[in-house]
């Protein structure tokens, strides 16, 4: 792997104490602003009763009828027996939330550390992720979409020991089993990354020289337990006829209203878009009117549906109120116009670095020589194309939200992953006045964002 402190063509050598006291820094204050909006009502989020009745009701914590599987609720669960029924129970697991997904975020951009030859792109990166609007809204609102990202950054660390060869591989695999299996039972999504794991174990093997024995008790040990959870969810949601087997499904006879025509074009409409229109005024849902490019755009860089915005007042946890109460103020939508704007730049980064890392990825799974961000782009990927490719077989996708980028929170990720990636290793080509130039954009764009969600 390579050292961080070698960056060859910059004046200074890299100091990792300074920079990570700005990472920290960055991580400081996109926390506090979670625990702002934790206490004017920003834990109330897409389908928050839903969430809310499986947090509080023992009886319906493992409905598999439903579309989320069952820990996020029971671990919601213990919590709510120790504080109660009153506002201080969405408050505080909201705010546990944040902290634990800055705790992640923190160890994923550690983990990419090491991929990047300048620190100071890197830093880029680290505050660009910090105050991305998609990411913060949802490691606070309540539901297990705050789940993805640390168990995403979990389970790249748990490959990274098998890939690395650390210890007892074997001891490894299973402990990386256990934890893809947790995954899956918290979100269904996850269910991708068993054959993503299962092509990684292949170029694993071969890198490592196993023999066949070995390689398929690794596999074994990796995979069993992951896909006996995947199939019983399956299988108890098929008795209950419940979302993974009927209910998200089109019925015969009905056509989507949102099909690959709209998930791989643009279309005139999205200009329509950078006027930051808001999601529960139903402008932007209406079927085949938008691209999913241009509907993940708005997602990723405003608050479109008013999640941090101004609470109704005098309505708290027994009063009935939903995301569509909140309010935006009317000077911040040209705030989430500029955010959209310079957003441009990143998107444009993102759609060539993802395709770049992607080449790269598995030209090194054919080489044997997997390197940490091939992993991450493996798998963000496979998380990312388990909601895509669906989305024209889903009963109304475009009213329902599924392009929404809350569904491919790890993927955005390892997508900025990608994109800075290849501003370090092909634009700035050790470069120290393009690096700087990177943390001045990503500095304004951060400081728009900041603006916007407090």
């Amino acid at each position: 792997m390579r050292d961080i402190t070698t960056n060859a063509g910059y004046s200074e050598p890299a100091k990792p104490s300074v920079f990570r006291l700005l990472w920290a820094c960055a991580l400081g204050i996109s926390f506090a602003l979670s625990v702002f909006a934790s206490f004017r009502g920003g834990y109330i989020g897409p389908d928050y009763y839903t969430h809310f009745e499986r947090l509080t009701e023992w009886s319906k914590i493992f409905d598999f009828s439903t579309t989320n599987p069952p820990i996020y609720y029971l671990l919601g669960h213990g919590l709510f027996l120790l504080i109660g029924s009153n506002n201080a129970f969405p408050i505080t697991l909201s705010i546990a939330q944040a902290a634990i997904n800055t705790v992640a975020l923190w160890w994923f951009v550690r983990y990419a550390e090491r991929c990047f030859n300048s620190p100071l792109i890197h830093l880029a990166l680290v505050f660009f992720l910090a105050f991305l609007p998609v990411r913060i809204i949802h490691a606070t609102t309540i539901g297990t979409d705050s789940t993805t990202i640390p168990l995403f950054v979990l389970l790249l660390f748990l490959f990274d020991r098998v890939l690395s060869d650390e210890g007892s591989t074997l001891k490894n695999a299973g402990v990386l089993g256990f934890g893809l299996a947790l995954a899956v039972w918290t979100k269904y999504s996850f269910m991708a990354l068993i054959p993503a794991s299962f092509l990684l174990l292949i170029s694993i093997s071969a890198q490592r020289g196993w023999n066949s024995k070995r390689f398929f008790a690794t596999c074994a040990l990796s995979l069993i337990l992951p896909s006996v959870v995947a199939v019983h969810s399956f299988w108890a949601s098929s008795r209950l006829h419940g979302y993974n087997t009927e209910k998200h499904w089109l019925a015969k006879g009905e056509g989507p209203d949102m099909d690959y025509r709209d998930l791989f074009s643009v279309k005139p409409n999205d200009v329509q878009l950078f006027h930051a229109p808001e999601y529960f005024r139903k402008e932007i849902l209406a079927p085949h009117r938008h691209s999913y490019l241009g509907l993940v755009h708005l997602g990723v860089f405003t608050d479109t549906m008013n999640l941090f915005q101004v609470p109704p007042v005098g309505k708290d946890l027994v009063s009935v109120w939903y995301p569509d109460d909140k309010t935006r103020r009317p000077w911040k939508t040209p705030i989430m116009q500029a955010s959209m704007l310079l957003g441009i730049l990143w998107t444009l980064l993102v759609l060539v670095g993802v395709p770049w890392s992607l080449f790269r990825a598995f030209g090194n799974l054919l080489k044997e020589k997997l390197e940490r961000e091939d992993v991450a782009a493996i798998l963000g990927t496979a998380l990312f194309l388990v909601i895509f490719l669906p989305i024209p077989f889903v009963s109304r996708g475009a009213l329902f939200g599924f392009w929404t980028p809350r569904l491919i929170l790890p993927a955005l990720l390892c997508f900025f992953l990608a994109a800075f990636l290849l501003v370090d290793k092909k634009i700035a080509r050790n470069s120290e006045r393009v690096a700087y130039l990177v943390v001045l954009l990503v500095t304004v764009q951060c400081t728009i964002e900041a603006v916007m969600l407090s």
